[in-house]
């Protein structure tokens, strides 16, 4: 059980008697808002010692916008435990607010969002207070998940692991033309945690699986057409993009003291126009960087469930003159082995589970992670010492099968129970993100074009018409177009070439 300090009991006895105060000591300390409040009392103990860096993170009131700003440029805003505790109390006192109706996030000094948590960090403290550390911020992705106020990341420049989980559970995610989108964390002996096996999974087709496996980067308008991103912004009008929402938020006709669905979903479209206001056009001669010839070899050769078949897969192709596949093979060999296969596994085990399972099976996942001995060797050599090739991974491979059944078909670790607990007590939970604001998915092409959505009509269509339907329902959303056209070309055949008709392949 979590012990109280003495500074925190008395903080937490200046607190309004509510019902849930008076919850037993053990109900309250696994009550997510009690969580979220001790978290706070906690920083700001740790504040006044001098204990933790006063300025890693800014908070911002503006009429009825919140802003939260990471705030260690010259680290790329990485995360570390501060900011996290900071980031959990200041939403959780929002959330209870009837004031705030928008929440904006986003990093200082030009050149990233977040690039990640501050792994060097955790090579000197015991795997327990390592898995603290991811326990606390699985909590505050799924905060932000299942956060009952609208959330914008603006993720201008660098967006990689914890940052990756703090934007991908958003409702909208603005990239811009710096925008570096990755989980690189198989590079480094671990595997893509914060959720990421529940987003990537959602991704289109098996570009989920060799994102995890490989760690390669979505840059700039590829993060927007992969649906990483829900918006692309120019860098230069993201200013006024603030300020437009931030003027959309202060009226509160649509929103109740509560916050109905209702009210949040018409808050939700006014948002999502807004931003659409503000999109570039294509660049011309633009050509998405994991489309056509890319695109299909990804989904033949990731759609097995191990890594071994799919690096059988690949070398197949390759001996037949796929460059992509050769190259993909090279990227993998610099890649941990065990690493690659736990990610792998995670990305087949989100596709499956809710979202809090997905982030209670992550705080299970990486306390193991942190216990290998391919966690030192690899952040050791790629973060601490800045090298650039093979790291001498220790442990030999485990087969995928071991992988899945040590990983993710065994029981929770109870070491981990406190951090369980949290994210269990999160308000809300879902298989499906609530709000699709982004382009369309390959699944809702598919649909259409097969008749299996409510909107499908009894007939086969072209290619065109297809194009126009989704044109429209999506308001003409820059890359609607694009998307849809490049998916149609590559996954449906003309069946009949006189009125020239398409089906799904």
């Amino acid at each position: 059980m979590t012990l109280l300090t003495t500074s925190q009991t008395a903080l937490l006895s200046g607190l309004s008697r509510s019902s849930r105060i008076s919850m037993p000591l053990r109900a309250r300390i696994l009550n997510p808002e009690f969580f979220a409040r001790v978290r706070m009392a906690s920083t700001s103990a740790a504040e006044q010692k001098g204990n933790v860096d006063d300025d890693d993170v800014h908070f911002n009131v503006h009429d009825r916008t919140r802003t939260i700003t990471l705030n260690r440029p010259r680290k790329l805003n990485a995360l570390n435990q501060s900011m996290i505790d900071k980031m959990i109390g200041r939403l959780q006192v929002w959330k209870d607010s009837e004031d705030p109706n928008l929440v904006l996030l986003k990093g200082a000094g030009g050149k990233a969002f977040c690039a990640g948590g501050d792994v060097a960090a955790l090579l000197s403290v015991e795997p327990k207070l390592a898995g603290k550390f991811f326990g606390e911020e699985y909590y505050l992705n799924g905060l932000i998940a299942t956060y009952p106020k609208t959330i914008v990341a603006l993720i201008d420049g660098i967006t990689m692991g914890g940052g990756c989980g703090l934007a991908m559970h958003a409702p909208f995610r603005i990239a811009t033309e710096k925008t570096v989108f990755a989980m690189p964390e198989t590079l480094i002996g671990f595997y893509p945690d914060v959720g990421a096996g529940f987003f990537l999974s959602r991704l289109d087709g098996q570009l989920g699986a060799y994102l995890a496996i490989t760690g390669e980067r979505l840059n700039g308008f590829d993060a927007y057409i992969a649906g990483a991103a829900t918006h692309f912004v120019p860098s230069y009008s993201l200013e006024e993009v603030e300020s437009r929402l931030t003027d959309l938020a202060t009226p509160s006709e649509l929103l109740t003291t509560e916050v109905d669905k209702q009210g949040l979903a018409k808050f939700n479209t006014l948002i999502n126009q807004a931003i659409n206001d503000y999109q570039a056009v294509i660049e011309p001669g633009y050509s998405y960087s994991y489309g056509g010839d890319v695109g299909e070899t990804i989904d033949r050769c990731f759609a097995f469930d191990t890594v071994t078949e799919i690096e059988t897969a690949l070398k197949a192709e390759a001996e037949a003159g796929n460059e992509f596949a050769s190259k993909t093979l090279e990227i993998m060999a610099l890649r941990s082995p065990l690493s690659m296969r736990i990610g792998l596994q995670a990305v087949r085990y989100g596709a499956k589970v809710s979202l809090v399972e997905m982030l209670k099976r992550d705080v299970h996942v990486a306390y193991q992670s942190v216990k290998n001995e391919e966690f030192r060797i690899g952040v050791t050599y790629r973060v601490v010492e800045k090298q650039t090739g093979r790291a001498a991974w220790s442990e030999p491979a485990k087969t995928d099968v071991e992988v899945k059944e040590q990983y993710f078909l065994s029981a929770l670790d109870p070491e981990m129970d406190e951090f369980y607990a949290p994210i269990d007590g999160l308000e809300g939970d879902y298989n499906e993100y609530p709000y699709h604001n982004g382009l369309p998915t390959t699944t809702e092409v598919r649909d259409y074009v097969l008749g299996e959505s409510a909107e499908s009509g009894p007939y086969l269509m072209t290619r065109a018409e297809i194009v126009d339907y989704f044109v429209e329902k999506y308001r003409n959303k820059i890359g609607v177009e694009y998307k849809v056209s490049e998916l149609l070309a590559r996954k449906t055949k003309v069946v009949s070439k006189e009125e020239e008709l398409v089906n799904w392949i």
